[in-house]
C-alpha cells in the first residue's frame, strides 16, 4: 500500500512540475524602437527594417541594429560557447522575419545600413539580385559568405 502511495505521489509531482514549466518560444519578437538597443553597439534599434535578433537556448532574445553587429555576436558566442538556438534578419522589402541561414544578402560599402556595414537582407535570391541590378552596384552574399566577409567594409 505504501509503495503504491509513493508511486502515485511521484507521478502527481511529475505531472504538476511539467504542467508548470514555461515553454520557450524560439520565434522572433517585434522590435520596439523606444526601448530596444543593440547588444553589441548599444545604439537604439531605430530602423526596424535592418533589425536582427538572436534567440539563445534559454529563450533570451538579443536584438541588433545591423546584421554586422549580429554576426560579430555570433562569432564571439562560438568562442565563448554561448548556445544560440535561432537567428533572424528582416527582409528589407516586407520587414518579415527570416531565419538567417534562409536569407539572401546584397553587399556594397555604399549601401546604407545603421552601422554602415552595407549588408542588406532579402527573403529570396531574386530580390537580392534585383536590388543589386537596380542600384547598379553590389554583390550577392549567401549565409556562409557572412562568416568570411570583411566586416570592416573597405
Amino acid at each position: 500500500m505504501q509503495r503504491n502511495y509513493v508511486l502515485l505521489s511521484t507521478i502527481m509531482i511529475t505531472i504538476l512540475l511539467s504542467s508548470c514549466s514555461k515553454e520557450i518560444s524560439f520565434k522572433p519578437r517585434e522590435i520596439n524602437p523606444d526601448i530596444d538597443i543593440c547588444t553589441i553597439c548599444n545604439m537604439s534599434v531605430a530602423h526596424i527594417d535592418h533589425a536582427t535578433e538572436v534567440i539563445l537556448d534559454n529563450g533570451e532574445i538579443l536584438t541588433f541594429d545591423d546584421i554586422g553587429c549580429m554576426i560579430e555576436y555570433i562569432e564571439s558566442s562560438e568562442e565563448n560557447n554561448t548556445a544560440i538556438n535561432k537567428s533572424y534578419v528582416r527582409d528589407i522589402k516586407s520587414n518579415e522575419w527570416i531565419e538567417l541561414q534562409d536569407a539572401h544578402f546584397a553587399y556594397h560599402q555604399e549601401f546604407w545600413t545603421p552601422m554602415a556595414y552595407g549588408v542588406i537582407s532579402f527573403a529570396t535570391k531574386q530580390q537580392a539580385e534585383s536590388y543589386i541590378e537596380e542600384e547598379k552596384k553590389g554583390e550577392l552574399l549567401k549565409y556562409v559568405d557572412l562568416f568570411n566577409h570583411n566586416w570592416d567594409g573597405f
